[in-house]
């Protein structure tokens, strides 16, 4: 009997353990894990930021406006003898030229300083203008008391004719995106260009290479004569003649 009770004890403790197995497998067939709702984590803001260093502004520059204009006659120490005699003067070149707005200008307007207009182009016209064509004449080293000066009416004229007062100009060393254009040359009284890049002949961004910039220069001098027949009231005397001015003005032709 004890043989037979061991053997279905057995069989009942397999059946129990299988049950047991079973059990576990049944359901759905897989093993859930729930997990509670997490708070928000908190954290830094990454700001995004980078520094970019400008390129300088181009602008421009003119240089060789005359403060004064002396003329002298043709022959070294030749005097006046009643014929028309002429006189002159060399002036120095207009030049006008793009360059930095830091460091840009100086006397060198082929080695620029690197500099953009930012894609607007620019350009320059400088005029010239005469305030009419009169001389005054007045006689120097006068030591007679009671002696006038002014001998403006025998020896005074008015520039024209075959004795025009001019400023002549000639195109020199010029270079943009578009033509310069130089002259022409300015009649007593008239006004015209001396110097003229349009907007939309300017260089946008020039090269930082030297003698990328945009330039031109005009070589200026001024002609003038003492007509023929005059008589001084003062003869052997030195005559200083005061003429017109002139009148240099300068624009900028700004196009987007």
């Amino acid at each position: 009997m004890k043989g037979n009770s061991r053997k279905g004890l057995g069989a009942i403790l397999a059946g129990v353990g299988m049950t047991t197995l079973l059990g576990v497998m049944s359901g759905t067939g897989f093993v859930r894990a729930d997990v509670d709702d997490q708070a928000p984590i908190g954290g830094d803001t990454a700001p995004t930021e980078a520094e970019v260093t400008m390129k300088e502004r181009c602008i421009w520059y003119v240089d060789g406006v005359a403060s004064e204009i002396t003329l002298t006659g043709a022959v070294e120490d030749a005097v006046y003898d009643g014929d028309r005699y002429s006189l002159s003067a060399e002036l120095a070149d207009y030049v006008a030229w793009t360059s930095g707005n830091i460091l840009g200008g100086g006397s060198d307007f082929d080695v620029h300083a690197p500099c953009t207009f930012f894609g607007e182009e620019t350009g320059i016209e400088v005029d010239g203008t005469w305030s009419g064509v009169a001389f005054l004449a007045e006689a120097q080293n006068i030591n007679l008391a009671g002696d006038d000066e002014d001998d403006s009416i025998n020896m005074g004229f008015d520039a024209g004719g075959d004795d025009p007062l001019t400023l002549v100009l000639e195109e020199g060393t010029c270079r943009a995106t578009g033509l310069w254009i130089v002259g022409p040359s300015i009649v007593a009284p008239s006004s015209s260009s001396i110097l003229n890049l349009p907007a939309t002949g300017a260089t946008e961004r020039p090269a930082d290479t030297p003698e990328f910039n945009d330039k031109c220069n005009a070589e200026a001098s001024v002609t003038a004569s003492i007509p023929a027949g005059k008589t001084p009231l003062y003869a052997g005397k030195a005559y200083k003649f005061t003429g017109p001015t002139l009148l240099t003005e300068i624009n900028i032709d700004s196009n987007r």
